[in-house]
């Protein structure tokens, strides 16, 4: 079973737990245990008629009244055949209903965490499958500059060649390129190369320009993260929006709000939207989920209120705002807010599987997004680096402000950090903040080291988790050798 369907977006990058020494382990005597043994095995053939019969058996009523046992075997023997097979390393947690066990790709040398959860009847009703950094001890000693360039292509050509990942993967120290490695094509029939140019749509990721919008906005003293929604929009439909929820709130995912994509118009997907303001009438009578401040739930709706917000205060439209002081500034030249449908030679194709009924099996190309303030902006490998120093040094927003933004304000439900449109989260030590990006054909993320020059970017034209299966080695290198001060 797939049980990271290809949608399904992990937003905190899952810092490794192995050690060398668990090489020999034996997965535990336990049902859950018996269970993963039993799929990894099947892997080794990766049959779909035997995957089929094997979910049919052992997957929950639940899980079934959700999805196929013949499309849930679809994606196993997909997943089993690139990866060549897995080896199994250690098992961190184990009882008798859970196990969460380390497992290694044959042949892509990728690391994942496997977690199986059973229900009372001894069925498979819940689990996670998920790229994750390798053991510091398992990384190759030599981390010149060379060395990881030399590593990063060498992965990403053999995840390409697995049809697991087709994008490019930059790593930068500073605004200086130590790393690109590209794998793919920006279009799959015409073979069209990729490049540190080359336009992808980032989703999610756009996230972090309006954060640093608003960022401007509190350091010029115009507002505060403090301010509550009635203050900039006093006839707000919602009550407990306009009253209780602050700009912090919507840049935190902790305001309660909801989401608007699957309301936006076919009008708004065919001509674009100029303002921000404009998806309001979308989501601002829906009711909170929960008391503001109260929890955390992932909030599209909220951070284009926060972009409503950013033309309130500055008086100009949105996108216009992202281009004169986000965009320029950074030295972002190949980069778009894309709310109007963007046309240009360097814009690749995006690739799905999924449809309306679901995963596909079969590649296709798939609708493009426009953008707003919640995502969907256009960029590149060599314009969101440019952004990543800006963004650290103090180009864009202030220290003061940037620290704000790169701290918790909220936890996810999967035990991650969240700040203002920042993912936090930490690999052998290292602090790394940025955003990721999921849709159909959009798989992209952006790692920014705080204490250290070093970025790196992760951008790929077919669906999640491409980015992860490209991103945890890049990351883990950079990570090592910023321990080194070098």
């Amino acid at each position: 079973m797939s049980f990271c369907h290809r949608l399904a977006f992990a937003f905190v990058l899952v810092a490794g737990f192995m050690s060398a020494n668990a090489q020999n382990s034996k997965l535990p005597d336990t049902a859950a245990g018996k269970l993963l043994g039993e799929w990894l095995n099947l892997c080794r053939t990766a049959d779909l008629a035997q995957f089929t019969k094997w979910n049919a058996a052992n997957l929950s009523s639940r899980v079934l009244s959700h999805d196929t046992a013949e499309n849930r075997a679809k994606d196993d023997s997909d997943e089993c055949k690139a990866n060549g097979g897995f080896r199994y390393v250690e098992t961190k947690n184990s009882d008798d209903k859970h196990i969460e066990s380390t497992i290694v790709g044959q042949n892509t040398g990728i690391w994942f965490s496997m977690r199986l959860g059973l229900d009372d009847s001894g069925k498979i009703d819940h689990g996670m499958f998920l790229p994750v950094s390798p053991a510091e001890s398992a990384l190759p000693k030599d981390l010149s500059d060379d060395a990881i360039a030399r590593e990063t292509k060498a992965n990403v050509e053999k995840l390409a060649k697995a049809r697991l990942f087709s994008g490019v993967v930059l790593i930068a120290r500073g605004s200086k390129t130590i790393a690109i490695a590209t794998g793919g094509y920006a279009n799959w029939e015409r073979k069209t190369p990729l490049s540190a140019s080359s336009q992808f749509t980032l989703g999610s990721m756009g996230k972090m320009f309006t954060a640093a919008s608003i960022g401007q906005l509190v350091d010029k003293g115009k507002m505060s993260f403090d301010d509550k929604v009635g203050k900039f929009f006093p006839q707000y439909p919602n009550q407990t929006v306009r009253d209780k929820v602050t700009v912090g709130m919507l840049l935190s995912h902790t305001s309660g709000m909801g989401d608007f994509l699957d309301k936006r118009t076919p009008e708004m997907m065919k001509n674009g939207v100029k303002r921000a303001d404009e998806f309001m009438p979308l989501y601002d009578k829906d009711e909170p989920k929960f008391a503001p401040g109260t929890s955390w739930a992932y909030s599209n709706a909220g951070l284009a209120l926060a972009g409503a917000i950013v033309e309130k205060v500055s008086g100009e439209p949105y996108p216009d705002y992202v281009r004169k002081h986000i965009f320029q500034p950074a030295g972002m030249v190949n980069s778009d807010p894309n709310n109007i449908p963007h046309s240009d030679p360097k814009l690749l194709t995006p690739y799905t599987r999924m449809t309306e009924k679901g995963d596909s099996g079969d590649w296709h190309e798939a609708e493009r997004d426009i953008g707003s303030p919640a995502g969907g902006a256009i960029s590149t490998a060599d314009d969101l680096a440019h952004f990543a120093d800006a963004l650290r040094s103090g180009k864009l927003v202030s220290k003061q402000t940037f620290e704000m933004m790169s701290s918790p304000h909220g936890k996810t439900p999967w035990g991650g950090s969240y700040g203002y449109a920042m993912e936090i989260a930490d690999t052998y030590g290292r602090k790394i903040v940025g955003h990721g990006g999921g849709f159909p054909g959009v798989s992209t993320h952006l790692h920014i080291f705080v204490d250290s020059p070093y970025t790196v970017v992760v951008l790929a034209n077919q669906d999640p988790p491409a980015d992860m299966y490209a991103g945890v080695s890049a990351v883990a290198l950079v990570a090592e050798k910023s321990k080194s001060g070098k």
